[in-house]
């Protein structure tokens, strides 16, 4: 049809006598609709065509073609292992007693028993605290071989102010300076100084013991291994308030409440595994510290984030207690705090107003409390994404959000329904965008190519030519037309990226 119309110009152009030379000498032309074969044999590789009012037309346009690649997503949170009250069943310490005998004194239940001091007494023998990590397991005194333990003794003689002398060497070799202090200690306690340690008449601890509960009673009968004191306790009882499903918590935000006892996440990676109160050490009473100073709980000023339990953290506890209706006694229970590594959403509750939780109840399932999508990455594309490629999520309502990858499985998963697949996951930019959606599919475009501020066409408008490479019809006024010779560079989107310098913006071009 092309080319009939392009032999009927010809016809009016050119008188009947120079017809023959014409053909004879110029290029011919054969055009099969959009897939039409040019012959050309001029080199400027253009022509005069037909009146291009009977032509449709596209413009020549300066864009960035992207070639996308499309796959399924599902838009929602990724849930987590059940969180369980009080963390797991070696929450509570114990205090178990080291010697045989009939218990003769208890700390009151509440109190707390610091480094130097004595915890309970068998047939009136005490039983003393002090601070170490290795267990007491034998007697120390001079013949005792050199060991850690000797070590801790002497670390905790000279913190207890029993070297004024200096004497005391702290290099584990228990020495008559070692015995001379501890005859010091014990006679400060009232109690025979013989200068010697045995097992069951004293304990190595963390820190100091606050006593939750008493297991044994006074006048009755312990032997080695046996309960005797109870250093943490977890609240347990009816479930008086909770947050609801899809609640996103943060650190420091309750969980659920007790009987009217607030239980608190905390979002860090270092585990409440322990009571903590005066004279408690470790990272769990820094973590502690720097919360209460956030809240605003900073004991006027006094409070320093360090890793002791001092003065001033019990007096930021007790306001921190007070404004959250804890109970106020200036101690942090295990129990009271929850720990999670990352905020979290509530994604289902095992628990409800009026139910009863104790030490082991699965109190919530949590999930991510940002927006995931999960993706199903085809086996052969599997080089096609890593960790921190952008890509666009089309949303249920069509809007598009960006989103980067933030985890790509490295284990083939093989299914009958979807073939053989890795996981990918990725998280929006713009986290407000899911609002409202969960476990909603959507799809998920990956740019594999990209060519930037080039001219592009209508495929349809390219023209092959018979020696090889494309041409476009180029409107060049007057009802007429020119074949200009281009070089196809990306196709995508039904469009092709084309290269001449005969060609700019807003030129038309002939597309079937």
């Amino acid at each position: 049809m092309m080319g009939e119309r392009r032999q009927t110009a010809d016809n009016q152009r050119h008188p009947w006598w120079r017809r023959g030379t014409t053909w004879a000498i110029a290029m011919v032309v054969v055009v099969l609709g959009a897939g039409g074969v040019l012959v050309l044999t001029d080199r400027d590789s253009s022509t005069t065509s037909i009146a291009s009012m009977e032509l449709n037309f596209a413009e020549v346009q300066r864009t960035t073609l992207e070639d996308v690649t499309t796959l399924d997503g599902t838009l929602g949170f990724v849930s987590g292992d059940p969180l369980v009250y009080a963390g797991s069943s070696d929450g509570i310490s114990m205090i178990t007693a080291g010697a045989s005998g009939t218990i003769t004194s208890l700390p009151a239940q509440g109190s707390t028993v610091s480094e130097g001091e004595i915890l309970y007494t068998v047939d009136e023998k005490p039983v003393i605290v002090l601070y170490g990590e290795i267990p007491a397991y034998r007697t120390l005194n001079t013949r005792t071989a050199d060991g850690t333990d000797v070590l801790q003794l002497e670390m905790a003689l000279t913190r207890l102010g029993y070297d004024e002398d200096g004497d005391l060497s702290l290099d584990g070799d228990f020495t008559t300076a070692t015995r001379d202090a501890i005859k010091a200690l014990q006679d400060d306690l009232g109690i025979e100084d013989s200068g010697a340690l045995l097992p069951g008449s004293y304990i190595f601890v963390h820190s100091a013991i606050f006593v939750a509960d008493t297991m044994a009673d006074v006048g009755s009968t312990v032997t080695p291994g046996m309960p005797v004191i109870a250093t943490s306790t977890t609240p347990g009882g009816t479930v008086t308030a909770l947050a609801a499903v899809g609640a996103v918590l943060s650190h420091a935000d309750t969980l659920f409440v007790v009987e009217d006892s607030p239980v608190t996440l905390f979002v860090t990676s270092v585990p409440f595994y322990r009571t903590l109160s005066a004279g408690s050490i470790g990272a769990d009473v820094e973590v502690l510290k720097g919360t209460l100073i956030d809240l605003g709980f900073d004991a006027g000023g006094e409070l320093v984030v360090n890793d002791v339990f001092d003065d001033a953290t019990t007096e930021a506890l007790l306001g921190w207690q007070r404004s959250i209706g804890a109970p106020v006694d200036g101690v942090l229970n295990i129990g009271e705090i929850m720990v999670t590594e990352n905020p979290i959403r509530i994604a289902a509750t095992h628990i409800s107003v009026g139910s009863t939780v104790k030490q082991g109840t699965a109190v919530f399932t949590p999930s991510t409390s940002t927006s995931v999508v999960s993706i199903r990455l085809p086996a052969g594309n599997q080089g096609l994404l890593v960790v921190g490629d952008q890509v666009t999520v089309v949303m249920p309502n069509g809007d598009e959000e960006p989103a980067s990858v933030t985890s790509v499985g490295a284990v083939a998963i093989r299914s009958q329904e979807f073939g053989t697949y890795f996981e990918v996951e990725a998280t929006l930019d713009r986290q407000g965008a899911a609002t409202g959606l969960d476990e909603a599919p959507v799809d998920v475009q990956i740019v594999d190519d990209r060519a930037v501020n080039v001219l592009a066409v209508p495929v349809t408008a390219l023209v092959a030519l018979a020696e090889g490479g494309y041409a476009v019809e180029v409107d060049i006024g007057g009802g007429q037309t020119r074949l200009v010779q281009v070089e196809a560079g990306m196709y995508a989107d039904s469009s092709v990226e084309i290269t001449s310098s005969d060609l700019e913006v807003g030129m038309m071009v002939v597309v079937p």
